[in-house]
């Protein structure tokens, strides 16, 4: 069957952080009285991030899972200090739109291409892709803290899929993990592409016409 909707994923391919991390939780902990540097939260979040969950990490708000990184990353469980970092994240100034991202996304429903974002993420996701300015250009958004399932369960890719009104093999996720985003798609029967840039999304799309 032809692509007939594209999936995005949100952060690391249509949400970057304004800054490094490490970068913000240093200081935000240097804020509460917490001396930890950035080497050391750099050095610290990938395990942190990857630590095994039982269910699904992000479920609800993903308090308890933050809870856990901030913790993790800085050395301290104040939760002044957490609650200050959950909060920045909710923030539009905490991130920056890959540029043309709206273009992109407008550019795909002239073609008839239905557009969704599929992220693992908690509850922030959706009023945060409103105040982006986001929302209103897709059809669809799956936040695994509200559906209960995250990348790469085949679950999350149905979950667009029958959001969308389309089989899961009319439609082309786009993410930058190999493992979440493009071996999850594909095993869930969905088309899957690595993100490089929307380029390449409409290039593919050509070459299924």
């Amino acid at each position: 069957m032809s692509i007939r909707a594209v999936s995005f994923d949100a952060a690391g391919t249509l949400l970057h952080v304004a800054e490094p991390v490490a970068v913000t939780y240093a200081r935000a902990a240097r804020a509460h009285g917490v001396d930890v540097g950035e080497e050391a939260v750099a050095a610290r979040f990938p395990a942190a991030f990857a630590v095994d969950w039982e269910g699904c990490r992000m479920d609800g708000d993903g308090r308890p899972f933050w809870r856990h990184v901030v913790a993790t990353c800085t050395g301290s469980d104040d939760e002044v200090l957490f609650e200050a970092l959950y909060a920045y994240y909710g923030l539009p100034a905490a991130w920056r739109v890959e540029p043309g991202t709206i273009e992109a996304l407008d550019q795909l429903r002239t073609l008839g291409q239905k557009r969704a974002i599929l992220s693992n993420w908690d509850t922030r996701l959706g009023p945060l892709l409103d105040a982006l300015g986001l929302a209103p250009h897709v059809d669809f958004i799956g936040i695994s803290g509200v559906i209960g399932v995250e990348k790469p369960d085949s679950g999350a890719f149905r979950a667009v899929a029958e959001g969308l009104g389309l089989p899961l093999s009319a439609v082309l996720h786009v993410g930058d993990s190999a493992r979440a985003d493009v071996a999850g798609a594909r095993a869930a029967g969905a088309h899957a592409l690595p993100w490089t840039g929307f380029s390449a999304v409409f290039e593919r799309l050509s070459e299924t016409r």
